[in-house]
């Protein structure tokens, strides 16, 4: 019995050790935090932003107070996206690791050639995460990638933390991983928007690339969201400014918190906090075309105005109301004006009349973009502002009683 028990406690131990042998040492892998891609089929350049090792205990993610870069970055090619990311092992003596990429780079001329390959990559690869974030560069994503951006130590981390604080707080540009993107674009809608970003400031940007970016108070360049990238299936065919972006926002339900600001008749100015909107967009059908109905329900604070209304009246809230209500329809009005003429179904209407009314998309799939250029819209837009401040009139007309 005894001999069984060390025979069964040496196999045990054996087959222990042999499990260690495939283990894989933190310090053998390079710990990927972005990821480029530029090119096309057949000829693809994969750029990397690594972590060094010895910043990940100086200091944390932020500050730049030491020597040596927290990142360093270089670029593969290769006929395809993963004999790219293999031909990494003839210059890095690091295995890539690449699960905690935070966001991912799409070079302009990739996303206008087509990004299904790279999609395709992230589907069947189960080292690479579909919840990435995704940025299209206004040029090369590998030069992107060199980029510093102060205070942070990781610019992987800083842009998806940009992308997360801008739907915190002014919700103009959605935030969009690459699953989310992969399902919009093949769905009946086929359209998808995703953040751009580029370089803001007329200094030199390759100073971006040095730490010494890190003693300066205010760099003359800095990398910024600048634009909406618009998709159609897997090629960008457009872009939409800060504004028209903010407009679609509307549209699409994806405004969390936002200021929207209005001037009155007589150039006085209010500024609203938006803390909760809620939109629901429907097509419904009508005699001859479909009618797109909007019906938003949006909570607010007065934060700021230099109007002469009696705010603490019933009479005078409702007035600020009303105002801001005219605001936000007049955005999401020229949002769908936009999509209109651009003809491509950034709303995801198709989708939704193909679920609700699957024998009129049969009819409508093969001229969809120009019946939804026709489509009218009806916009119903209720604001309650929960909060008007500390004054009951603005401080502009407390001076004016004063005197």
């Amino acid at each position: 019995m005894r001999r069984c028990r060390v025979l069964a406690i040496s196999l045990i131990a054996g087959l222990i050790l042999a499990g260690c042998g495939n283990r894989t040492e933190m310090n053998e892998l390079g710990i990927t935090t972005a990821t480029g891609f530029d090119g096309h089929k057949g000829n693809w350049t994969v750029t990397y932003q690594v972590i060094t090792p010895s910043a990940i205990g100086s200091g944390g993610a932020s500050g730049g107070g030491g020597s040596q870069a927290a990142i360093h970055t270089f670029s593969t090619q290769g006929k395809t996206i993963r004999e790219a990311v293999a031909a990494s092992s003839l210059e890095n003596p690091r295995r890539l690791y690449f699960a905690h990429t935070n966001t991912v780079f799409i070079g302009k001329q990739a996303a206008e050639d087509g990004i299904a390959e790279i999609i395709d990559n992230y589907y069947r690869n189960p080292d690479a995460r579909q919840t990435v974030k995704v940025f299209i560069a206004d040029g090369e994503a590998r030069t992107y990638l060199k980029k510093l951006i102060p205070p942070e130590k990781f610019p992987g981390q800083a842009l998806a933390k940009i992308l997360q604080k801008n739907k915190q707080m002014s919700s103009v540009y959605p935030s969009v991983s690459i699953h989310e993107l992969a399902l919009k674009i093949s769905s009946d809608s086929g359209a998808a928007g995703v953040p751009e970003i580029s370089i803001k400031g007329g200094g030199d940007s390759e100073k971006l690339e040095s730490m010494d970016i890190f003693n300066q108070t205010t760099p003359a360049s800095k990398l910024s969201l600048s634009r909406l990238s618009i998709f159609s299936k897997d090629k960008k065919v457009a872009s939409l400014n800060q504004k028209e972006s903010k407009a679609l926002s509307w549209l699409t339900n994806q405004v969390d918190t936002t200021t929207l600001s209005n001037e009155g008749e007589h150039a006085d100015l209010s500024a609203y906090l938006i803390r909760k909107a809620k939109v629901k967009v429907t097509p419904v059908k009508g005699p001859q075309r479909y009618t797109l109905k909007v019906n938003a329900k949006v909570i607010g604070e007065l934060v700021e105005t230099t109007t002469d209304e009696a705010i603490s009246t019933p009479q005078g809230m409702n007035r600020l109301q009303q105002q801001a209500e005219e605001v936000i329809e007049a955005q999401i009005r020229e949002g769908w004006e936009d999509v209109q003429k651009l003809k491509i179904d950034l709303l995801g209407i198709a989708n939704k009349i193909h679920r609700k009314y699957p024998q009129d998309w049969r009819q409508l799939k093969g001229k969809w973009p120009d019946e939804m250029a026709n489509m009218d819209i009806d916009i119903n837009v209720k604001v309650n502002i929960r909060r008007p401040g500390l004054f009951q009139n603005s401080f502009s007309k407390l001076l004016e009683t004063e005197q």
